[in-house]
């Protein structure tokens, strides 16, 4: 395979970029433009949280491993999460059941709320 290196000293080249013109006006506010370009780069920009996440996701993803045991320690904290609250729940239930089972047997009894 042949690599065509570019020669510097081509004169013909030279000649014609030399003599080329071009006849078209820029557009309106064309140089406004495009220093308001060159700051929009300039200025450092704050990604939103969907681009934070979007890029997240699509680096996780691709690596199986690290996407199953993310999904893995989300359930493992959802779970836990609902047991808790679940506990809590029961426990409520069970002292209410217990206040009506006293009000039941002498309703005089039950301490007053």
């Amino acid at each position: 395979m042949t690599t065509h290196e570019p020669d510097n000293n081509d004169e013909a080249l030279r000649k014609v970029l030399k003599e080329w013109r071009t006849d078209t006006s820029l557009p309106p506010q064309f140089q406004e433009a495009v220093w308001r370009r060159i700051e929009r780069t300039r200025a450092p920009t704050v990604p939103s949280a969907s681009a934070v996440i979007s890029h997240w996701v699509s680096t996780i993803l691709p690596r199986p491993a690290l996407a199953a045991s993310y999904v893995a320690l989300l359930a493992a904290i959802g779970l836990l999460a609902g047991w808790t609250q679940a506990r809590q729940e029961i426990a409520r239930v069970h002292d209410e059941l217990g206040l009506r089972y006293v009000r039941v047997l002498d309703p005089y009894r039950a301490p007053r709320q």
